[in-house]
């Protein structure tokens, strides 16, 4: 038989749903061209995967390495955690298009890592990213917030018509150029300015070339029923299909929301609305710091955030109107994870009611100074979920499997700060901890949720599942071993179980090891 690879005496779960089966597989190129109970071998390299669990390859649909991984090509946190293929441009934020304050910004923040932003449209993106190598497949969402602050900048106010069409011309460019959708993140600057009409008139314009519409909702907790609507509403209005991302119920007043949350999608999806959702499985979130201030203090960009900042009368409104929202304990769950500048390292894993402690100041007055010190570059963990909702969600049909988060590596500059342990361990601490130990899923039922459906719902061409003629994405695991070692105060530890990841049909991980091949590709939406 005409092979460059075989795995022999696996389980396979082929991430259809179905229910595993003991199949050889053959691989030849980048393909895979047999299944069968028995394939004789040959002189062919041989994986024998006997106690191990043979998956495709999972597909983080989720993802926020836009930039990061043309630091680290190996991306070691995510193919050592199973993941062959990541979806990034996620919460409106993506590596296209950049212009104008956009541009100065993210090239600012990403000049310690010596990123030199060279591209500003989608198509001089990808013809960028397609000379550079990666271990693992990408493929790419446009930001509604990056086309937004394009045109726009940072003003809080409704496009003129020609800005919209402005704006629509852009997208057309990015998803003409390979991207397979677009994302928002309402809560962030300057997605937050959008309005619902705004948002409908932009996806009705990705219909066209049957992109998928993502959205990190305009609240998550306090009114997450009055986002939903406006997610779903969107999507009707549209036609397009829909992505929630990183569904929760976040803060305790809202644990109890959860049934009616399942209900409005439910009732969305019985009505013909293409809806799915997608969640990491942690209690915690991993935001920016400055989420916790009202939008208008965001308008007109970073300068103008941090002349509001240093205003003793404008402090004294924010806190006012902070305080309203959020008591003192609310400070107890928020986490500094990271700071962009030496001075304040001693910060990280602290919670703003220690460091406050520290320097005498009362919670907010510690924000807003640490904001300006640090240009605003302040990333958080924000503890507001429960562990009992965070169970029914995962376990719900309609619900994928997504780290929202970049991938990191265990040395080099990627090694800096403390990064949300699902950087690391997303995808074996579902397999270890829910479906192993907890029993919430079927090891058929969390694959499938980790690669067919995801695969599906972005429209990735022969990915996703394991068959005849499709790409060699492979994950082989030890169903027995397998875990997330990440923690929120030692993150950079990789996951073990995850003994093999093939990408397009060449070793990437070989018994928990990574090879330092680079086969992975870059994917364009057709």
């Amino acid at each position: 038989m005409n092979c460059d690879l075989i795995i022999k005496n696996g389980m396979l779960i082929d991430g259809t749903g179905m229910p595993g089966r003991y199949v050889d597989i053959g691989i030849r190129d980048d393909k895979i061209v047999f299944l069968d109970k028995n394939i004789p071998v040959y002189t062919c390299p041989t994986i024998d995967a006997g106690g191990m669990i043979v998956a495709p390859g999972f597909v983080d649909i989720h993802s926020h390495s836009d930039f990061l991984w043309l630091v680290r090509p190996e991306s070691d946190s995510k193919v050592l955690d199973g993941v062959t293929t990541e979806i990034c441009g996620n919460c409106g934020l993506s590596a296209f298009p950049l212009r104008g304050k956009v541009l100065e910004r993210r090239a600012q923040g990403l000049a310690k890592y010596g990123i030199d932003l060279t591209w500003q449209s989608a198509a001089e993106f990808f013809n960028v990213a397609e000379k550079a190598k990666s271990s693992i497949n990408r493929a790419f969402l446009v930001g509604h917030g990056n086309i937004r602050a394009c045109v726009l900048e940072y003003d809080n106010r409704n496009p003129e018509p020609h800005e919209l069409r402005q704006m629509c011309n852009d997208l057309r460019e990015a998803m003409e150029s390979g991207a397979y959708g677009m994302t928002s993140g309402l809560i962030y600057p300057p997605g937050c300015y959008a309005t619902r009409e705004e948002l409908s008139e932009m996806c009705t314009a990705l219909r066209g070339y049957g992109g998928l519409y993502a959205t990190h909702m305009r609240n998550e907790g306090d009114t997450i029923e009055d986002a939903l609507a406006e997610a779903i509403e969107v999507s009707k209005r549209s036609g397009v299909s829909l992505q929630v991302s990183h569904l929760k119920t976040s803060g305790n007043r809202n644990w109890h929301k959860i049934q009616n949350i399942y209900m409005i999608i439910e009732r969305a999806r019985n009505e013909g609305v293409d809806i799915t959702c997608d969640r990491y499985p942690y209690i915690a979130a991993a935001t920016d710091l400055d989420v916790v201030l009202p939008h208008w203090v965001y308008e007109g960009g970073t300068e103008k955030q941090i002349q509001r900042l240093k205003d003793a009368t404008m402090r004294k409104q924010i806190v006012k109107e902070v305080e309203e929202i959020h008591d003192n304990s609310f400070w107890n769950g928020v986490v500094i994870s990271s700071v962009h500048f030496g001075k304040n390292k001693w910060m990280e894993g602290k919670t703003i009611t220690e460091i406050s402690r520290e320097l005498k100041k009362p919670p907010l007055e510690t924000i807003f100074d640490l904001l300006i010190e640090e240009d605003t570059r302040v990333d958080i963990f924000l503890f507001s979920m429960c562990e009992e909702n965070l169970e029914k969600i995962l376990a719900w049909d309609f619900v994928f499997v997504g780290s929202d988060s970049s991938m990191r590596a265990a040395q080099g500059i990627l090694s800096e700060g403390r990064p949300h342990p699902r950087s690391y361990g997303t995808f074996s601490r579902v397999l270890g901890k829910f479906c192993r130990e907890r029993n919430l899923l079927s090891e058929e039922k969390a694959i499938q949720k980790m690669t067919g459906l995801p695969a599906l719902k972005v429209g990735l061409e022969k990915r996703g599942i394991i068959k005849d003629g499709y790409f060699a994405d492979i994950t082989i695991f030890n169903p027995r071993k397998v875990i997330d070692k990440s923690t929120f105060q030692h993150p950079h530890q990789y996951s073990e179980g995850i003994e093999y990841v093939i990408v397009n049909g060449k070793i990437v991980v070989n018994k928990g090891a990574h090879t330092g091949i680079l086969n992975g590709r870059i994917l364009r939406k057709q």
